[in-house]
């Protein structure tokens, strides 16, 4: 069974401005690849808060490739995978999104939210953010960092 991470950072409010992804990748046992992807915005304004967060500005993102042309990559590593992410409501959201600015299809995925596995494994914990739970597991992470970030959701499962 192959498990795919996932962790997307946004441009502005809007789930269709991921400007950021996260891939980690496991299978048979070992991880496989870890990988930050940079995405052009198709509306291409960054708020002032989303890139002080996450470090991406406008300027690092000006000759990548935009969602749409990630597409068909993603199609093929979700294929036969699960996906994970922490806190699917935005990450799924960013996903089902960025496919709707485009007029593509929704991917037809299973996947999990490693926020609901913690609150159940770890209820003592103050709350269930990723950098808490990467604290409390010893997981190194850079937090908002999607490469970190999604290493570190694996990690969790």
């Amino acid at each position: 069974m192959r498990i795919i991470a996932i962790d997307f950072e946004t441009a502005n409010a809007s789930f269709s401005s991921a400007c950021a992804i996260g891939i980690s990748i496991y299978e048979d046992g070992e991880i496989l690849s870890n990988e930050e992807y940079l995405i052009k915005p198709h509306h291409k304004y960054f708020y002032f808060t989303n890139s002080h967060i996450h470090l991406i500005y406008e300027e690092d993102v000006k000759d990548e490739k935009e969602f749409i042309d990630y597409y068909d990559f993603l199609k093929e590593i979700f294929k036969d995978s699960i996906v994970i992410t922490h806190n699917a409501s935005f990450d799924i959201g960013v996903l089902n999104a960025s496919c709707d600015l485009y007029d593509l299809d929704h991917f037809n995925i299973k996947y999990l939210d490693t926020v609901t596995l913690a609150r159940r494994v770890y209820p003592e914990l103050y709350n269930h953010r990723l950098n808490t739970i990467a604290e409390y597991l010893n997981i190194d992470l850079k937090h908002h960092n999607a490469k970190s970030d999604s290493l570190a959701c694996l990690m969790i499962l």
